[in-house]
């Protein structure tokens, strides 16, 4: 008896090593998520034979499986990209995605079938997530502030584990996590305050657009509910002012911004000085009326005295290119434009040394290095914007390279509306469509979709899309009072709009784990463990504590999967 309680435990500390495991490498390791994921798999087949041994019937495993619709609904969908399979041409890059969406097929079938959890691991597995995940923050907040030497070009850069949108994304849920689990814990509040100014604080420098987005609909949604659910009258007062300020501020604060990107008087033209102080004529382009920080770009080009300015001061030449690869005579113009100076010899020498090495760096601000912040995303996307409607190239633009991957991948739908091109033809796909519509976007920058809904219409057609959409509709009915699991599926779907989450390694593991494990059922604890006790303290299940408890501390409440 003695040696079969040992056994127990020791299986049961594998299970939530291998759970622990798989959440904190969520933003840190892509590698250690793959291993994660077998290693829980090794424990799947460890309870079995134990199951077999003991004489119970291992194959009701299965049953626990087909009882839960959300995690059979989900395997299920594995079987599109296998379907596709028939009508594909590129077997090598079917097999890449094949291979990349495995774990929507593995996690939902363990995460039902291992041995159940009780309610504090599930809530210490919570907890090893956000340790997690305020590491990764911390870190990429100390390369942002140079404590961290690791040099960086663009702001995203600090997102060293992940993509910079993937972490937007986790960050969501993490304040998700911290409200739902920790706020009504004993001493949950100022933990829940900490560790939300901390991820807000990062999404605010990173800026990414998707992750705004996405945390305003679930912000917007927790205010609806908090007024129609809550019985605090001030609470309800509270919510309902919040719907109302937070869209008008928003809206008048893009108009402010719009306005002082945008409000800049429109030269006359034919009026502007025609040459030089030394007699170089100046060049002026109302057929390019593209805006950087109020100036417009392209007036008072002197071609001659800026080449003779700048090979002055730098070895490069100006039909080369900057170390980001762009056309440096092209940074260079822009990097006047901010700063207000005519691009002739007497602009080229009012620019100090830093500047020409910001320059030859590829920076087109002199404060674009150590500049962050929703402000400074808005207005690189305004200039995208000005230089898009004013037929510059999209090249490097992450926002308006977008409107040319979805108008490429509508014009795909177009051809393929029904049963789409195939598991593996979709980059294949692009690349032909690309050329047929002559779209300005270099090789490198010929991306897919960067729409989940829009891939899978192109992978698998119509009725693929169909059955995905009935699929979340369907997890998200069964699940609707979990307001986590809410939450989770509300990230998810917003996330599809802009982004191609399912077709990387870091999105599909965060969607097939959190779309089986924050649904799990909540149950409520009659008995507490010494590791009970600890939880009953710290918020989050003893969450700073989760590292060591949650391995080592057996609990008898069960928790169904």
């Amino acid at each position: 008896m003695l040696q079969s309680q040992t056994w127990k435990s020791a299986l049961n500390i594998l299970h939530r090593l291998g759970l622990a495991g798989l959440v904190a490498a969520l933003p840190l390791s892509n590698f250690v998520m793959s291993v994660s994921m077998f290693w829980l798999a090794g424990v799947w087949l460890l309870q079995v034979i134990t199951d077999t041994q003991n004489g119970k019937k291992w194959h009701s495993r299965f049953q626990l499986f087909f009882q839960n619709r959300s995690a059979w609904m989900l395997s299920a969908f594995y079987l599109l990209p296998i379907i596709g399979l028939i009508w594909t041409d590129d077997f090598g890059y079917a097999a890449w995605d094949l291979r990349m969406k495995l774990p929507l097929l593995i996690l939902p079938f363990l995460l039902t079938t291992l041995d159940p959890i009780t309610d504090l691991e599930y809530r210490q597995t919570l907890g090893v997530f956000l340790l997690s995940l305020s590491f990764a923050v911390i870190w990429c907040l100390l390369i942002y502030f140079h404590i961290n030497p690791k040099p960086y070009n663009n702001i995203r850069e600090i997102s060293v584990f992940i993509s910079h949108v993937r972490f937007s994304l986790l960050l969501i849920f993490g304040l998700c996590v911290t409200g739902v689990e920790s706020w009504d814990k004993p001493m949950g509040k100022p933990f829940t305050v900490i560790i939300s100014a901390l991820y807000l604080y990062f999404l605010y420098i990173i800026g990414s657009i998707t992750g705004i987005m996405v945390l305003s609909v679930v912000m917007f949604w927790a205010l609806i509910k908090t007024l129609l659910k809550s019985k605090r009258k001030s609470l309800r007062y509270t919510s309902f002012t919040l719907l109302i300020l937070i869209p008008l501020v928003t809206f008048l604060y893009l108009q402010h911004a719009y306005q002082q990107y945008f409000g800049v008087e429109k030269p006359d033209w034919k009026n502007l000085p025609t040459h030089t102080a030394r007699g170089d004529e100046y060049q002026h382009f109302p057929e390019y009326p593209a805006i950087e920080n109020g100036h417009y770009i392209m007036t008072y080009v002197a071609w001659g005295e800026l080449y003779q300015g700048w090979l002055e001061r730098s070895d490069l030449y100006p039909d080369s290119t900057d170390a980001r690869g762009h056309l440096l005579k092209g940074t260079l113009i822009r990097y006047l434009a901010n700063k207000g100076l005519r691009k002739d010899l007497d602009g080229m020498r009012a620019l100090t040394d830093d500047d020409i090495y910001l320059i030859e760096q590829g920076f087109t601000s002199p404060d674009e290095k150590n500049r962050g912040g929703l402000k400074s995303r808005m207005n690189r996307v305004f200039y995208e914007w000005s230089n898009y409607i004013a037929g510059g190239n999209p090249n490097g633009h992450s926002v308006i390279q977008r409107l040319e991957f979805w108008k490429t991948g509508s014009a795909i739908i177009a051809d393929h509306p029904i049963f789409g091109v195939g598991t593996g033809d979709v980059k294949k796909s692009f690349a032909s469509k690309y050329d047929e519509i002559q779209t300005k976007l270099d090789p490198e920058f010929r991306l897919r979709a960067h729409n989940q809904y829009m891939t899978l219409w192109i992978s698998y057609g119509i009725f693929g899309l169909i059955a995905f959409c009935i699929m979340l509709i369907s997890a998200w009915n069964k699940n609707k009072k979990n307001v986590l699991y809410t939450a989770f599926m509300i990230i998810a779907i917003m996330s599809f709009f802009t982004e191609d989450t399912l077709e990387s390694q870091a999105g599909v593991m965060f969607f097939g784990f959190f779309f089986c494990f924050s649904g799990y059922k909540k149950e409520d604890i009659t008995a507490y463990t010494s590791a009970g006790e600890i939880d009953n303290f710290c918020p989050l299940g003893g969450c700073f504590s989760a590292t060591i408890t949650c391995a080592f501390f057996p609990t008898g409440d069960q928790r169904p999967g």
